[in-house]
C-alpha cells in the first residue's frame, strides 16, 4: 500500500501515499550533522513546494546540479553559493541570497552552497523531476548520485583538488 519515499538526500519522517506527498519531512546530510531539513508541504508529479531549514554549507568539495528546475525565496536569514552554469568547467561565480530575495535555478546548472547564516529558511518551489542529480568531478565528468555514494569522503563526489577551496 504506502511505501517509505526514499532519497538519496535524507530519510522521509513520514510516509508517502500514491504520487502525491503532504507533509513530510527529512534530514539532508550526515547523521549528526545534518546540512539542512526538507519540509515538503506538497510534492505533485508536476510540481512541489518545499520549505528549508538550511544548517550549515554543503561539505561536498565539487558542485552538484538537481533533477528540476526551481525557484527560492529566502524567508529568513541567507547564505552564498558558487554558481556554475556551465557545469564541468571550473568558472563559476559567487551569489548571496538575503532575506527576502527570489532566484531562479535553472535545469542545466550546478551549485555549491559554501556560507549560511543562523537559522536561514527558504521556500522552495520545483518543477517537475525531469532527470537524475549528481555531482560533477575535478574533470567535469557528470557522476549520478548513486554512484557518487561510495567515493564521498564528506557527503558527495570525491574532489582532486582542481576545484578552488573558497573560505
Amino acid at each position: 500500500m504506502n511505501t517509505e519515499d526514499h532519497h538519496a538526500e535524507g530519510k522521509p519522517l513520514r510516509r508517502r501515499r500514491g504520487r502525491w506527498t503532504f507533509n513530510t519531512r527529512f534530514l539532508i546530510g550526515k547523521p549528526g550533522n545534518p546540512m539542512m531539513e526538507r519540509w515538503r508541504l506538497l510534492q505533485t508529479p508536476l510540481f512541489g513546494v518545499y520549505v528549508h531549514r538550511i544548517y550549515r554549507e554543503d561539505l561536498d568539495p565539487v558542485p552538484h546540479d538537481h533533477p528540476w528546475r526551481f525557484w527560492s525565496l529566502v524567508l529568513r536569514g541567507g547564505y552564498v553559493e558558487q554558481l556554475h552554469k556551465r557545469p564541468g568547467d571550473l568558472e563559476y561565480r559567487l551569489a548571496g541570497h538575503r532575506r527576502g530575495s527570489l532566484h531562479r535555478f535553472p535545469l542545466h546548472w550546478a551549485h555549491r552552497i559554501i556560507s549560511v547564516q543562523p537559522r536561514t529558511v527558504t521556500l522552495v518551489l520545483v518543477g517537475r523531476k525531469v532527470r537524475n542529480w549528481g555531482f560533477y568531478d575535478d574533470d567535469g565528468r557528470w557522476i549520478a548520485w548513486q554512484d557518487a555514494i561510495g567515493v564521498r569522503p564528506t557527503e558527495g563526489a570525491r574532489s582532486t583538488g582542481k576545484y578552488p577551496a573558497v573560505a
